[in-house]
């Protein structure tokens, strides 16, 4: 497995964002761990990730508790949550959890060539 501080750490449920998020890290040479919530805890213990990418309309869990765990375990670890464009007070209510920021699924998808970029300028610090 890569070294943590070479990855990203995403706790997502939807196979097709899975893979679109593998996808992008792998272009940039960043290994992208992947969990379902019921891992993450344990994942977050390690170290401090770069990044954490986060579901917040995941099916199988509660994914504001887990915000408020990785918080709570790391206060500066960057938490990008995303859903649906409409959700609106579920957004404000994972700010609130913690998450750095939050975005709507259909911006996370553009916008992950940014927030790679940013994990890959952390790597070479």
């Amino acid at each position: 497995m890569p070294q943590p501080a070479r990855c990203l750490f995403a706790v997502i449920e939807d196979l097709l964002f899975r893979s679109k998020v593998e996808a992008a890290a792998a272009s940039r040479g960043i290994a992208a761990r992947v969990v379902t919530a019921k891992d993450a805890l344990s994942a977050a213990t390690e170290r401090s990730w770069p990044l954490v990418l986060i579901d917040l309309q995941s099916s199988t869990s509660d994914p504001l508790q887990v915000i408020a765990e990785l918080r709570g375990l790391h206060p500066t670890m960057p938490i990008v949550g995303y859903c649906a464009h409409g959700q609106l007070q579920l957004r404000r209510r994972a700010a609130a959890a913690g998450c750095t920021a939050v975005l709507p699924r259909s911006t996370l998808v553009q916008s992950l060539p940014r927030l790679l970029a940013d994990v890959g300028a952390q790597i070479a610090r």
